[in-house]
């Protein structure tokens, strides 16, 4: 801490303490608010403001005991300003128990943030504290229209509260725009579905009416007036010693019924008088205000003046500062410049509504604005913070402000202005141009002349370029690069051609760009040129390379620099290149991978990302049958993909490789395609080949007979799964056949197809009765699949499973376990298991369980439970 400060002597100033803010630290101040005494607290708060701390400390000492501490907090809150808007609701509550100076701290904070955080302010309107909503409504009283404004927009917000804050609000300063708060106020009154809001609003309403009358009343009470008491005021223009005795006499009313006389003298001595009297109310500001559109410029021009003078007042700046505002647009020159001058004068009061005139089509008007602004200590931050207002013309006219400020003022804008979004509109874009060239002008970018002779009439021959090896050598690849952006063909086609001679992998990314030029001769030298650079080129412009296949002029060249080098970087532009709908462009690439060592991996690899499926499915099928290899395994497993669509581009792309599959001959067994056979219509000389076709059969008869058939003949384990597939057919034979064949083929295809047996069971009779066949003898070996089953919300499905497991040894452990579990489904049907396995051998164990289930609401659970232990019967 400085030696020229302490903080336990006195009460510091909140300038000592930024002129000292180098030598502050955020942990040493916080932990100074924990010091007994008050002088202490107040200075390090002040502290904490100088060296612009954005933390919830200073919120905390608003209430403080000790006058000091609570005012020093506030004090700190105004000069942190924008960097508490985040703490705003917390400042707000605050504000219950505080002394009427810290509200009214508070409120010239939140005035301050007006127009430039509303969204935070209108947050704090959501309380039930109604001294932080009526700080809020001052803060807007202070702001004028720009508070109105805000109250108009809270009154549209879905909190409630915010809502009947925001009515009360504008029944208080609505008299200022009565048209459109009568209107907000009716639509809220009209349409809100709360009620208090609707009532609150009416009231409004009626507070309202009450005031514009009052306004209107007092605004005609000089129709009958008094007899003048300096009646010279209305006969010639005075002296000023005159003026000055008429400004002790006449009273206030007088001088402002006289504002409307007819004659233009009368009301040029009204106003010099006015100004004479000094300090003015908000009346005489609106009066005067009126009188800025008089016919006499001379008028104008002296009330321009005196509310440069007047309107010093801050309570009634927020009048006079528009109103000289607008005046700098006058047809008259000696109002431009006194309402200028005026302006001038009133220095940071008069910044917010100057910072609102920058919302002007006129470029005179928000040339001026802006010039004014400039003038401000803060004018240059203003400024950068009004180009991020929605409105274009503010961040056009903030803008040339900057740019007439230049540098050094100006660089706090930098980036701001870098940061505008200029794209829609030309003006913004040439506005941010100009500001960023007077404030940080860039050098000179133009490429380095190319001295060559004829370089940029013609294009050059290999032996004309070789000559000039040295002067292009000096360029190097970035001089040369510069020039492939020039308008003139030959330049842009020499260049090309001359970085092929530079020998430097660098050539290999503008040569890249170049192989997209507009103009072919441009494409065939880069291409060229990138053929003679070698290898580590053409790796580097692979990508590049292989879009340009798409071009026939330079397919034949691109082709044999691809084909005739074998490297990763090469490869992997090939296989990304695969994602084109350009068929042709799609034939070219692959016909290129198809010769390359890697050309089946990268195919098959292609074949698994969506986007180049199709045409890796082309490349697969130019292979043939001969060097598919692990080609066919991919293709095979892709025609049973959950998307229809890569189904069907598998089997078109086998069929296109192997020819039209050959139809199946069905078995010689008598009414194999006609009638339901039993097992014993099949005896001998069947195989697994020959029955497989026709598990996919369209005939349902079909389908069941080569089910049986394959029982009878037994097949391998590995073709469990496709018999169990047809437990899930439509058609019941179906089902009843395949749980007949998995039976015939013994326990290690049942334990395989276990699941789908289980699953079964909730089909017709016939169905679970050939399933439960089946799963029944097996007992212990399928006991996974059927606690598994459980899980099942069909409840005749769920006793079926629970009754298969009631026949296990283990039955109770097993379905105590399952009751015991999270899942609901299992829960259930575990439930009615237990009530199955009847009171003896579920005991007491199995009973009380039971019992915790019926506690709770009433849900599927408890009548499980119920019917449970109807099952188990009385104990």
């Amino acid at each position: 801490m400085s030696q020229r400060l302490s903080f336990e002597d006195s009460e510091l100033t909140y300038p000592q303490l930024v002129a000292a803010k180098g030598e502050l630290a955020a942990a040493d101040l916080i932990a100074r608010l924990r010091d007994g005494r008050g002088v202490v607290r107040a200075n390090a708060l002040l502290g904490l403001a100088a060296i612009g701390h954005t933390g919830r400390e200073v919120v905390l000492f608003l209430r403080d005991a000790d006058v000091r501490v609570a005012r020093a907090a506030a004090e700190a809150l105004v000069q942190l300003g924008a960097a508490q808007r985040e703490h705003l609701s917390a400042i707000a509550a605050a504000l219950a128990e505080a002394r009427a100076e810290v509200v009214d701290a508070v409120a010239r904070m939140f005035a301050a943030l007006i127009g430039h955080a509303d969204a935070d302010l209108i947050s704090v309107l959501d309380t039930s504290s109604m001294a932080a909503a009526d700080a809020m409504i001052t803060a807007c009283q202070r702001t004028h229209v720009r508070g109105l404004h805000l109250l108009q927009a809270a009154a549209r917000d879905k909190r409630t509260l915010v809502r009947l804050h925001a009515v009360r609000g504008i029944a208080l300063l609505g008299v200022i725009e009565q048209s459109s708060s009568f209107e907000v106020l009716q639509e809220v009154e009209r349409t809100d579905d709360i009620s208090d809001v609707r009532a609150a609003t009416r009231s409004a309403l009626g507070a309202l009416k009450v005031r514009c009358i009052a306004a209107e009343s007092t605004r005609r009470k000089t129709s009958d007036p008094a007899p003048p008491l300096v009646p010279e005021l209305e006969q010639r223009v005075m002296a000023p010693a005159e003026l000055k005795s008429a400004a002790a006499i006449a009273p206030r009313d007088e001088l402002l019924r006289l504002l409307d006389a007819p004659v233009a003298h009368a009301r040029l001595n009204a106003v010099r008088v006015l100004a004479l009297k000094g300090s003015a109310g908000l009346e005489t500001i609106n009066a005067l205000v009126s009188r800025m559109t008089d016919v006499d410029a001379q008028v104008r021009v002296e009330v321009a003046t005196v509310l440069g003078t007047l309107g010093a007042n801050a309570s009634v700046t927020v009048a006079a500062v528009p109103a000289l505002v607008a005046a700098l647009e006058d047809v008259e020159p000696a109002v431009n410049a006194a309402a200028e001058t005026s302006l001038a004068g009133l220095g940071e009061a008069a910044a917010p509504a100057l910072v609102d005139g920058l919302d002007t089509p006129s470029e005179r008007l928000g040339a001026r604005v802006a010039s004014l602004i400039a003038r401000l200590g803060r004018g240059p931050q203003l400024l950068a913070e009004a180009l991020s207002f929605t409105s274009v013309d503010v961040r056009i006219h903030a803008a040339s402000g900057l740019a007439a400020l230049g540098n050094p003022r100006a660089r706090v804008a930098l980036s701001a202005l870098a940061a505008t979004p200029t794209s829609r509109n030309a003006r913004l874009r040439a506005a941010v141009a100009k500001a960023l060239a007077a404030i940080d002008p860039r050098p000179d970018l133009a490429p380095p002349p190319i001295t060559v002779t004829n370089f940029d009439t013609r294009q050059l021959t290999e032996a004309e370029l070789a000559a000039a090896k040295a002067a292009l050598s000096a360029l190097g690849v970035f001089g040369l690069a510069a020039h492939l952006n020039d308008g003139r063909l030959a330049v842009r086609a020499n260049v090309a051609a001359a970085l092929g001679t530079l020998a430097s992998t660098d050539a290999a990314a503008p040569l890249a760009v170049a192989l997209r030029d507009s103009a072919p001769e441009v494409r065939l030298a880069a291409a060229r040129s990138l053929e003679r650079l070698g290898d580590a080129a053409v790796a580097a412009a692979a990508d590049d390379l292989v879009r340009a296949l798409r071009d026939d002029g330079l397919a034949t060249i691109i082709a044999g620099m691809l084909r005739s080098r074998a490297t990763g970087a090469i490869d992997a532009a090939l296989a990304r290149g695969l994602d084109t709908t350009d068929a042709p462009h799609a034939h070219r690439i692959c016909e290129l991978i198809t010769v390359r060592p890697g050309g089946l991996a990268l195919l098959c690899d292609a074949f698994a990302r969506a986007p180049c499926q199709i045409n890796a499915a082309r490349g697969l099928a130019m292979l043939g049958a001969e060097r598919l290899g692990a080609g066919r395994a991919v293709l095979e497993a892709a025609r049973g993909d959950l998307s229809p669509s890569t189904r069907e581009l598998a089997a078109a792309t086998l069929r296109t490789i192997d020819g039209a599959p050959a139809v199946p001959t069905p078995p010689a067994v008598a009414g194999f395609e006609t009638t339901l056979l039993p097992a014993t219509a099949f005896t001998g000389g069947l195989t697994v080949r020959q029955l497989l076709p026709f598990l996919q059969d369209g005939r349902p008869i079909v389908r069941a007979n080569a089910a049986t058939a394959l029982g009878t003949v037994g097949a391998s384990a590995d073709l469990a799964l496709t018999i169990g597939a047809l437990l899930r057919d439509d058609d019941p034979q179906v089902r009843v056949a395949a749980a007949q064949a998995i039976d015939k083929l013994g326990d290690d295809v049942v334990i395989a197809t276990a699941s789908h047996l289980v699953a079964a069971l909730c089909g017709p009779v016939a169905v679970h009765a050939a399933c439960k066949a089946v799963l029944a003898p097996r007992g212990a070996k399928v006991e996974a699949a059927l606690v598994a089953g459980l899980d099942t919300s069909d409840e005749t499905h769920g006793m079926r499973v629970a009754e298969l497991i009631c026949a296990l040894p283990n039955a109770p452990q097993l379905l105590f376990a399952a009751f015991d579990g999270e899942a609901q489904n299992v829960q259930l049907n575990a439930a009615l298991g237990i009530g199955l396995l009847g009171a003896k051998r579920a005991g007491a164990a199995g009973r009380a369980r039971l019992r915790s289930g019926l506690t709770g609401p009433i849900t599927r659970r408890h009548h499980a439970v119920v019917k449970a232990l109807a099952l188990l019967g009385p104990e």
